[in-house]
């Protein structure tokens, strides 16, 4: 079993993820990124999987598809973003040779928005970000994204360690932390991402359990909207 995550250009990240010699990219925007992970594993992708249409995200399907041959798969309703050989619409299950990924639709990012499970992991692109989450001005919707965390997030596995499409942490946890200054546990997590930072490390995933206590997105309840922080320190 495999897992990589790769930073590329400033904060996006994208993702292998390989089992018994079957091999899948997910949201692998930079070609030359994604090709140099593949060829020092010494591996060869079948699928891309994309857990939203953004150009950040999806813009490197063209080439890679050509370049492996590979099967591109994302949901129909982003794909005026890029061309799916495969819709996730309604899918529960991706069978990808050996890997096999849960699919959450989770609309409101953009309207085909999806989280990808795998092995206690949860791929969530830019529907949550550590510490926050994505804003809705590029073809999105506030209202389905505001029912997607009502409704998604709380049925999935505490357990579930978080791996977003972007790493936003440190100014996401700043913010957080004037909203919430007693936030001993988004102090303890900015210190850790800062430490991580100055070591020439990625930050550690956390899993959705504690991410819920570091993120308001996650513990706003009830009937009304979740607190409304597009235009402060969501992203795209």
């Amino acid at each position: 079993m495999i897992f990589e995550r790769r930073r590329f250009g400033k904060d996006n990240y994208l993702y292998l993820l390989a089992e018994g010699g079957d091999a899948a990219l997910v949201d692998p925007a930079d070609p030359e990124t994604a090709l140099a992970l593949v060829r020092r594993i010494g591996i060869h992708p079948r699928w891309i999987v994309h857990t939203h249409g953004h150009a950040d995200h999806s813009g490197g399907s063209a080439r890679l598809r050509e370049e492996f041959s590979a099967e591109v798969i994302g949901h129909g309703a982003d794909a005026g973003w890029f061309r799916p050989d495969r819709d996730l619409a309604g899918a529960e299950f991706l069978e990808l040779g050996a890997l096999r990924i849960r699919v959450h639709e989770a609309p409101g990012h953009t309207p085909g928005s999806v989280l990808l499970e795998w092995r206690g992991r949860l791929l969530t692109g830019d529907t949550l970000f550590w510490s926050g989450c994505g804003n809705c001005r590029h073809g999105g919707d506030p209202v389905r994204l505001a029912a997607t965390f009502r409704t998604v997030f709380p049925g999935l596995d505490p357990r579930l360690e978080v791996h977003p499409g972007h790493d936003y942490a440190e100014a996401n946890l700043a913010f957080v932390l004037g909203l919430e200054p007693g936030n001993q546990a988004a102090a303890g997590r900015l210190s850790a991402v800062r430490a991580s930072r100055a070591a020439g490390l990625e930050p550690e995933a956390t899993e959705l359990g504690e991410e819920a206590l570091v993120n308001p997105f996650l513990r706003a309840g009830g009937d009304g909207p979740f607190i409304d922080l597009r235009g402060r320190r969501d992203r795209t």
